[in-house]
């Protein structure tokens, strides 16, 4: 007897441990499970969007993500240090899935700004690259405004930073950087366009004066002198008939009326050669010597002076030629019209003194000089 309630007490045992074990089995099962596979996925998602560079693109987006990614693994520790059976992983769960979410709209919003910045910036790199040509061809070789010259090297600097940048993807660097060198270039272009168009008012005095002195060529059976400054020409007409077309070289500062001595000018106006010089008479091979300063010149410069605008302690300057030694290519002189010294034999062989000299700034309009450069 006592030996079968020993046997069903074993048996009881046996049947409670079976059923606590069941039990403890099923509440494992029911209890939550960490989101392992979305923490893994969720972490490749934000890899993905930092490498497409949302930080720089999409910033509000990735850090959305990110945030929601921390707060899930600050709770994802919480629910750790709970026993088995009281986790809770339902918070992790949606700070995960709105991490992942936040992160593929970072992905996505990144790459789709980086695509139309591509594009937009391609447009504004060529009309910006335009700008700083259109500003070479028209303006680079005119001492105009210094300080737009400077303006210039400035854009054109912050020009190839930003294609550089470009190239790289780097597109928030090109922004600032390419914006900035729009802004300069425009303003180089608009203040040297308006300094030329009040230069080239006076297009109708340098016509008249260029006419008056081929019609004196023509009725006189003379030869003439005629420089245009801005096709860097020095004409020789014959009976009033252009017979020569030669090459020159001017003043440093050769835009404008020469006004005082050392200001690198070459002068505007109607004069004559009042000497021929060769041999030891002239340091630059041969060379003829006008009569600069005319009554014009004087009368402006004692205008000028009277007004400030020039100081009484300078001279109107003088000693002005047409000489050899050119062909350099540039504007080297200190106010002079330079030629080659074979093109000096040219005006030896027409010029006497006596013979008119008209430079004049051009013998086009500002819109025809422009115009066939484009």
């Amino acid at each position: 007897m006592k030996l079968r309630q020993r046997g069903k007490i074993f048996l009881a045992i046996i049947i409670t441990m079976i059923l606590t074990g069941g039990g403890l089995l099923v509440l494992f099962s029911l209890s939550a499970n960490p989101p392992v596979e979305d923490v893994d996925r969720c972490n490749q998602v934000l890899s993905k969007a930092r490498q497409a560079e949302a930080g720089e693109y999409a910033r509000e987006l990735l850090t959305e993500a990110e945030v929601a990614y921390r707060d899930a693994m600050v709770e994802w520790k919480i629910q750790n240090t709970k026993w088995y059976i009281a986790r809770d992983y339902t918070l992790v769960n949606h700070k995960i899935q709105l991490a992942l979410q936040k992160g593929e709209e970072a992905y996505n919003r990144s790459i789709s700004v980086k695509d139309s910045m591509h594009h937009d910036l391609a447009v504004v790199l060529t009309e910006v690259e335009k700008d700083l040509k259109h500003y070479a061809d028209h303006y680079g070789v005119l001492p105009v405004n210094q300080q737009s010259r400077h303006d210039y090297r400035t854009a054109e600097m912050l020009y190839l930073e930003a294609r550089t940048a470009y190239e790289r993807g780097n597109y928030n660097r090109v922004v600032p950087r390419l914006e900035k060198s729009r802004v300069l270039i425009g303003e180089s272009i608009r203040k040297n366009q308006e300094t030329l168009r009040y230069y080239f008012t006076n297009i109708p005095k340098w016509k008249r004066w260029v006419d008056e002195t081929i019609s004196w060529s023509r009725a006189d059976n003379k030869s003439v002198i005629i420089v245009d400054k801005f096709a860097r020409k020095c004409y020789i007409y014959s009976r009033g008939i252009e017979i020569r077309a030669l090459d020159a070289e001017f003043g440093v500062n050769w835009i404008g009326e020469k006004k005082r001595v050392g200001d690198k000018a070459t002068p505007e106006g109607k004069y004559s050669v009042t000497k021929k010089k060769s041999k030891k008479g002239t340091s630059y091979y041969k060379a003829l010597l006008i009569d600069y300063p005319n009554t014009e010149d004087k009368a402006r410069f004692a205008e000028e002076v009277r007004k400030g605008l020039i100081s009484k302690r300078t001279s109107i300057g003088g000693l002005i030629e047409i000489h050899g030694g050119g062909g350099k290519g540039i504007n080297w002189t200190d106010g002079c019209v330079a030629v080659t010294n074979e093109d000096m034999d040219q005006l030896f062989r027409y010029a006497e003194v006596g013979t008119p000299v008209t430079i004049v700034g051009s013998l086009k309009t500002l819109d025809e000089i422009q115009n066939s450069t484009r």
